[in-house]
């Protein structure tokens, strides 16, 4: 990776370098010379008019001195010619001849700039000069002395040679380092993307940049994280799934065995019944079985249907006021009066004084803590008890079941309102009820808890008063 990056940054660069050198070349080599022509030339067509106001207005003295400065500050000279007197003035009259300067007025034209020579064969000179004239009919001459522009540029273009030579060899040190400084960080991030690649998410960047770099390595950070959190809750669901699809898979045999017990049953009657094999003072019973265990068919698929309406939120609750207590009441004289496969004492205490309405579903209600009484029933020690217990404070409805009998083992505490979920106490069942009474009550705002007692176990409840 350091090398290609290393490579083609320099290959950018020295193509750039050359590209620049051959643009200097082309200009200093076609256009320097001309360029450096027309700013003289404009130089010195500003200066002679300069030269000639001084003299129309201010006359001859004012001529020599702006003339004097204009030699110091710029290296211009200039001359005066009178046409009438033939007599010559300027600024450097000692170093140029009389003659020279009388050449350059005769074969000048005014007004139009052109290159003189003064001086020897070993030592000539070239001027830019230009001619033109005063109001009194004299001429003004300036001029400037105008080097060899071949020399000059031979010179330019040595000097790019040498920077060109110098800029490519700091064209490859600085990419070099420009590229190092490139590669490691990106190589790190290599690193991370390819231990994300196989869903190893231990590598972080660590880097402390402040460019694009440091921002990659910093969502590549994010993005690990997210996506290293994301596959372990990814993990946990498929966990879950897996415990749930074994805890269908047992539902569906318990509800298997739940329903073909009675249908057995009914079975076995009936074919007795088809083959007359009872007396008629044994039929009353009989019907009375059969009709007991058709009512656990009925019920067992009744909490199938509501588990199923709870599950695709199709459950359906209708409120209304009505006294919570007589509700209880009626469901302790209910269950106190059925029999029951061992005997037990069965409690019922109110402490609710104010005798306030509760806002809610009354069947469903009824439906759950009937429920809890059968699941209570089913798990009471023998000479046992159940205790309901009714109170209130001042924005909720405490409703408290009480069985003695064998405590639920820890593990088993907050899973046993979950769907299909048999505890390691299940002494038979489907473990729908408690799913559904956890869904009743959830739907009334209200919550459901199991807490272990020493020699028994309590379902308690709380619902707000106003549903």
């Amino acid at each position: 990776m350091r090398k290609t990056i290393f490579r083609q940054f320099l290959t950018y660069m020295l193509l750039f370098g050359i590209a620049l050198s051959v643009v200097s070349y082309v200009l200093i080599e076609f256009l320097f010379d001309d360029y450096y022509y027309s700013q003289q030339a404009a130089v010195l067509r500003t200066e002679a008019l300069s030269l000639r106001k001084e003299y129309d207005e201010y006359g001859l003295a004012e001529f020599m001195v702006a003339s004097e400065n204009l030699k110091s500050s710029k290296s211009i000279s200039s001359h005066l010619y009178n046409t009438s007197t033939n007599e010559l003035f300027g600024s450097d009259m000692q170093s140029s001849g009389r003659q020279n300067i009388m050449e350059a007025f005769a074969s000048g034209e005014n007004n139009d700039v052109f290159i003189s020579t003064t001086g020897g064969q070993n030592s000539r000179i070239n001027w830019l000069t230009l001619i033109i004239s005063t109001d009194d009919g004299n001429l003004i001459m300036v001029r400037i002395s105008y080097a060899n522009m071949d020399s000059v540029v031979a010179i330019v273009q040595q000097f790019f040679l040498f920077f060109g030579l110098f800029l490519a060899i700091a064209f490859i040190v600085f990419a070099f380092f420009f590229s190092r400084s490139m590669s490691q960080p990106l190589k790190k991030l290599n690193d991370i993307a390819e231990k994300m690649g196989n869903l190893d998410f231990t590598l972080r960047y660590s880097g402390n940049r402040r460019d694009e770099i440091g921002l990659l390595g910093e969502t590549l950070n994010t993005l690990t994280a997210s996506l290293e959190n994301t596959i372990s809750q990814l993990k946990g669901e498929l966990e879950k799934e897996k415990t749930l699809e074994k805890m269908r898979t047992g539902f569906t045999a318990q509800v298997s065995h739940e329903l073909q017990t009675p249908l057995s049953v009914i079975k076995g009657y009936a074919e007795a019944l088809s083959d007359r094999l009872y007396e008629s003072d044994e039929l009353d019973e009989v019907y009375e079985i059969m009709l007991s265990e058709t009512d656990k068919i009925s019920r067992l698929v009744d909490d199938l249907l509501d588990l199923s309406q709870m599950e695709s939120g199709a459950f359906i609750i209708r409120k209304k006021n009505f006294s919570l207590s007589d509700l209880l009441n009626k469901l302790y004289n209910t269950h106190k009066n059925l029999p029951h496969d061992k005997p037990f004492e069965f409690y019922y205490k109110n402490a609710c004084t104010d005798g306030s309405l509760f806002f809610g579903d009354p069947l469903r209600i009824e439906q759950a803590l009937g429920n809890i009484l059968r699941n209570a029933s089913k798990h009471v020690d023998e000479k046992g008890k159940i205790l309901i217990n009714l109170s209130s404070d001042n924005d909720s409805c405490i409703i408290s079941i009480f069985n003695s009998g064998d405590t639920i083992p820890e593990e088993d505490l907050s899973e046993i309102f979950k769907s299909y979920y048999q505890g390691k106490n299940n002494k038979g069942g489907t473990g729908l009820g408690l799913t559904i009474t956890k869904h009743i009550i959830q739907l009334h705002g209200g919550t459901i808890s199991a807490i272990n007692h020493s020699g028994g176990v309590e379902i308690l409840i709380t619902l707000p008063k106003f549903g």
